[in-house]
């Protein structure tokens, strides 16, 4: 049977979407993904408060694997800044705030970020590998019945006819078949195939910067580490700039992130060996390249950091579309990235679904939404990496002069050198550029009283690069500003609203906006208000009418749409679904809501304050706008 979608690209963001359209919209898809087995090289790291409360939501045993499976919150909550992980410590600084006390040491991880965040979300953010995720969602889509070929690549679209066809090659055979589908997407990647067939451009500076990645393990490394863990080890010393990354520490599992200028452009891993990758590794554990920490190196992979957005989401008239990587790539700072994509992919999933079960779809919209979110969110993105070069500025380490020997590398007068000179000559420069470091190890000098006092004051004040973003996670709304990025704003990025500091963070009932959390029962059962498109759900994603004043159900009215009557106690009702407060709140906000339209997606779609205009006419004419 000829399937209505394909989704080429494998990756998270491709396998979340199809779990969304056919295990959750019983809309049958085919996967592909050119290569022959996931990865096993870590990319993206941090699975962000709305990426979880849409697994939440739509795949919950997904999310309760990946709770049960990810590293306990006291193990990731700080980043540091040092000359290396075993020698002298700069700053640290707790990211998760006030409002997120440590639990005593017999707590579970669950109730550590849980609790805490108990009035914001159903859920909580987790530091959970994108590889191990990825090979969790092969799982998911193997148990759930999905189509998955690895190994296919896309090679031709063409979408001039009344369905796209595409023409699929066999990377171990070379040979081809043709399909037709009524609809492409592409997630498949920063280079996407599907995205130069239908000639999108990105839009957007092509490089920020050239980093090589070296994923490892070491046990000694992890059990100091574990005395006073952090997610993420910024390190200075003479021999070694770069960033430690823990994964695991129970598995002594670690990626380090090394800044670097290729002298030969064409082979950036050239000059980092097995060998050179353990010293460097050695060099920032302890600053001595011959220490005897164990070092055992899984895989060595090189990425360019690049800002950039496709200039459009879709193509052939809404026949194809663009998520994930393949629609936008942003520099790592706040872990955007995978979170956006899984985020365009539940965009776009509903539309979709409601499109094939021939329901008003709405396609177009899904440009319209996504697309400035992530140019919002590279604006984002790049003022956070301004802020990771606050602490190397500080320790009068330049980025600027960092890009000047960048691009000297890439001139033509240089890549004619013979490789070995290019070398020395990079080499030279960087040591000059960092042997004053060496002052870090010494606090006691006056050099190194001052790097030490310049970095306390910017790591303590919280001006460095934060984790946790709940105004972007969870409060934009779409057609509307994007919260603003301002340092202001940064530096308080981690505060939500508490007992103690009412003045953080706090979700707002918005046209275009997330629905705010609040528990509920329904049915006997404790849900979140974000459970309800899942608990209206009959194969086609449906909007729901959610009503606030009883008083309405006597008007009798027969709605096209499920309803759902939120209130104080429990009532009897053969015409909506009973849900009761269990706050005893009677409000989905600070100002009085007698009724909302809510979406598929849980962003609303209308806001009714008079209960006497939600008429089945009204609520129909919004559908069908």
């Amino acid at each position: 049977m000829r399937k209505p979608i394909l989704i080429a690209g494998g990756g998270p963001v491709g396998l979340t979407l199809g779990l969304l359209l056919e295990h959750v919209y019983k809309v049958p898809v085919d996967i592909i993904d050119r290569q022959l087995a996931p990865t096993h090289h870590p990319q993206a790291h941090f699975m962000n408060l709305r990426t979880m409360e849409i697994l939440k939501t739509h795949l919950p045993s997904l999310h309760e694997q990946i709770l049960d499976m990810a590293a306990p919150p006291s193990q990731w909550r700080d980043y540091v800044y040092c000359s290396c992980v075993m020698g002298q410590e700069l700053a640290r600084v707790d990211q998760f705030g006030p409002g997120i006390k440590a639990p005593p040491a017999s707590h579970g991880f669950r109730n550590e970020l849980c609790e805490s965040l108990h009035d914001l979300s159903p859920t909580q953010p987790v530091h959970f590998p994108q590889h191990k995720f990825e090979h969790l969602l092969g799982s998911f889509v193997a148990e759930a019945g999905l189509n998955f070929e690895r190994g296919i690549e896309l090679t031709c679209l063409d979408a001039n006819g009344p369905q796209v066809r595409v023409n699929l090659r066999n990377v171990q055979s070379g040979q081809e078949e043709v399909r037709e589908y009524d609809h492409v997407i592409g997630c498949d990647g920063a280079h996407s195939k599907v995205r130069q067939r239908t000639n999108i451009e990105m839009q957007g500076p092509p490089k920020l910067q050239s980093l090589v990645n070296v994923h490892f393990t070491s046990q000694k490394l992890s059990n100091h580490a574990k005395n006073s863990p952090a997610m993420l080890y910024f390190v200075f010393n003479p021999k070694i700039i770069g960033v430690l990354i823990a994964h695991d520490l129970a598995k002594g599992e670690w990626v380090f992130q090394i800044p670097c200028f290729p002298a030969d452009p064409k082979n950036p891993l050239s000059e980092y060996s097995k060998a050179t990758c353990e010293k460097l590794i050695r060099a920032a554990a302890n600053s001595d390249e011959s220490s005897s920490v164990d070092v055992d190196i899984h895989s060595i992979g090189y990425w360019e950091m690049q800002a950039q957005v496709a200039t459009s989401y879709d193509a052939f008239n809404k026949r194809v579309f663009l998520a994930g990587d393949a629609a936008h790539r942003f520099p790592p700072a706040g872990g955007f990235g995978m979170n956006t994509g899984i985020q365009d992919a539940h965009n776009l999933a509903w539309r979709l679904a409601r499109h094939i079960h021939g329901a008003p779809s709405q396609l177009n919209d899904y440009s319209k939404e996504r697309q400035p979110i992530a140019e919002a969110t590279t604006k984002l993105s790049m003022k956070n990496f301004e802020r990771t070069l606050r602490v190397p500025t500080a320790l009068h380490v330049s980025y600027t002069s960092a890009q000047h020997l960048m691009n000297v590398t890439q001139t033509t007068a240089f890549q004619l050198l013979p490789n070995p000179f290019r070398q020395t000559i990079m080499s030279t420069a960087m040591a000059a550029g960092s042997a004053h470091l060496r002052a870090v190890d010494d606090p006691t000098s006056t050099l190194g009283q001052h790097l030490h006092r310049r970095v306390r004051e910017i790591v303590l004040r919280r001006k460095a690069i934060g984790m946790l973003f709940y105004p972007w996670d969870i409060g934009y709304a779409y057609d509307k500003p994007f919260p603003e990025s301002s340092d202001e704003a940064l530096d308080q990025s981690h505060l939500f609203s508490t007992k103690e500091n009412p003045h953080g963070f706090t979700s707002i009932v918005q046209v275009g906006g997330r629905l705010p959390h609040h528990w509920i029962t329904v049915n006997g059962k404790v849900v979140s208000t974000l459970d309800l498109p899942q608990l209206v759900l009959k194969d086609c994603p449906s909007y729901s009418l959610l009503v606030t004043d009883p008083s309405w159900l006597e008007k009798k009215y027969t709605m096209e749409i499920p309803t759902v009557l939120l209130v104080n106690e429990e009532i009897s009702s053969n015409n909506a679904i009973i849900a009761t407060f269990n706050n005893k709140k009677n409000s989905l906000g600070d100002s009085p809501i007698s009724a909302l339209l809510l979406r598929p997606d849980g962003h609303v779609a209308f806001v009714w304050k008079n209960i006497d205009e939600v008429t089945p006419k009204a609520v129909n004419a919004i559908l069908e706008a």
